[in-house]
């Protein structure tokens, strides 16, 4: 019973940060366009990742297992995108290897239709998020030219 609320707790509580997070792809458009096109590629990829999230926290409300492994196989593959690599930084490093094993594990999770383990990886997938982006904002890491490195 008390795992059943810690649970339900923390699912609430991701589904009121992702989509509290969250906007039509409209919005997301009108944000983004007076931006530079390296800063607007970066905004809607980032909409995609919550995209993806989204798609996960469905498919754990709805008992959708399919659409948690797809979910959590997209997200892993965002992290072999170049717009994910926006720093060399090893902090920043760090949080996409750990995000690149959550969705790893979530996948596993979902694959098995385990919805408590699925659960608890999301979880811990949306608190590594939100703590690489505090960081990321916090550090004020920005994008490195690779040009500006051979210079």
């Amino acid at each position: 019973m008390r795992w059943t609320r810690i649970r339900a707790g923390l699912l609430g509580a991701c589904c009121l940060a992702v989509v509290g997070i969250g906007s039509s792809g409209d919005a997301v458009e009108a944000r983004h366009q007076d931006e530079p096109p390296g800063d607007r590629a970066l905004g809607l990829f980032m909409q995609a990742k919550l995209d993806h999230a989204k798609d996960v926290l469905e498919g754990l409300t709805t008992g959708d297992f399919t659409r948690v492994v797809r979910g959590a196989q997209a997200l892993r593959e965002l992290t072999e995108d170049e717009l994910w690599r926006v720093n060399p930084n090893i902090n920043y490093v760090r949080y996409t290897e750990e995000f690149a094993r959550l969705a790893d594990a979530l996948e596993a999770e979902g694959q098995s239709q385990d919805i408590d383990g699925a659960t608890l990886n999301f979880v811990n997938l949306t608190i590594n998020c939100v703590n690489c982006h505090t960081f990321v904002r916090d550090e004020r890491v920005t994008l490195v030219d690779p040009d500006a490195l051979i210079r």
